[in-house]
């Protein structure tokens, strides 16, 4: 079963990983608040058939029981954090992107630890501070002080803030309980989009500068990262937690350089350390040791923060 939910989470990071440079391109040809819309509007085209043939939901009264949490959802996955991620790459770069994501696994075990009391093991630690300086390496090339020269900008700012959404979504997410997974992300999408509406007549699409390779970038987001990597990703928290779902966001820049190379770019030395820092930091994240000692069998389970073996 864990196992099962670290591969979903992968492929859930795999398929984000083009989201950055497809939403880079994106956003040079759609305003922020329409690459959000349409890329859920392809989203739906997929979402709700699936779900109808695989999870055969009661739509209706799915909504009666669950609309609090799938509003919330809506609108701090669909509509704040689409808007902003696709608005910062309009002022900075995909890399700048990729660097300002790398904080979201500690901000998602930090708030997981504040709010959801979620526990937090030495392996665990070790782990995020391992995998944080592999995806340094990777994303400054092998020389960390490049890190403290970095030019920020406005864009930055809105990614950072994109982050903070995403991080609340993420522990939000969990408290949607009985809901098929397929099913909670198509009725997540309905409401975002419909919501996004409305601010489509702030930021009017200018047609002429629409290219194929933009509707191409639309139809990848759409299919991707919004299909896949959300089904994948709230799976996976269900099974394993926000905390150490969180860390898996730590290999985004990893598999960004792996389409780089692809893509026929070359493979540097500090990419394949980086690399692999941040994976070993995955393998200790998901680690925990048994309760040994016979003070730590006397405290009830709720209450005690002594790790536990579970790979």
């Amino acid at each position: 079963m864990k196992y099962k939910a670290w591969i979903l989470l992968i492929l859930a990071n795999l398929f984000w990983s083009g989201n950055m440079i497809f939403g880079k391109f994106s956003s040079n040809e759609f305003p922020a608040v329409w690459t959000a819309f349409l890329r859920w509007v392809v989203a739906l085209m997929l979402l709700i058939p699936i779900a109808q043939i695989v999870e055969k939901p009661s739509w209706l009264q799915i909504w009666k029981k669950n609309r609090g949490i799938i509003i919330s959802l809506a609108v701090l996955a669909i509509v704040v954090y689409s808007y902003l991620m696709y608005a910062s790459l309009q002022f900075t770069s995909a890399a700048n992107g990729a660097l300002i994501n790398t904080l979201t696994p500690a901000l998602i075990m930090l708030f997981s630890l504040i709010f959801l009391r979620e526990k937090v093991s030495t392996f665990q630690f070790i782990g995020l501070i391992t995998s944080f300086i592999g995806v340094l390496i990777v994303l400054t090339k092998g020389n960390l002080l490049q890190l403290f020269f970095t030019h920020y900008n406005k864009g930055d700012a809105l990614m950072f803030l994109a982050v903070l959404c995403w991080t609340a979504y993420s522990l939000v997410v969990k408290k949607a309980k009985g809901i098929p997974p397929i099913t909670l992300v198509a009725m997540i999408a309905i409401v975002g989009t419909i919501l996004l509406i409305p601010f489509l007549f702030m930021q009017p699409l200018q047609y002429k500068e629409v290219t194929s390779f933009g509707i191409m970038g639309i139809i990848y987001l759409g299919v991707f990262p919004a299909v896949g990597s959300f089904i994948f990703w709230n799976q996976g928290i269900k099974m394993l937690g926000a905390g150490k779902a969180g860390i898996t966001m730590n290999l985004l820049p990893v598999f960004t350089a792996i389409i780089a190379v692809i893509l026929g770019q070359g493979l540097v030395i500090s990419q394949i350390v980086g690399g692999l820092l941040t994976i070993a930091g995955m393998i200790l994240t998901s680690i925990k040791l048994k309760q040994v000692s016979p003070e730590q069998k006397q405290i009830s389970p709720e209450k005690s923060m002594a790790p536990q073996l579970n790979v």
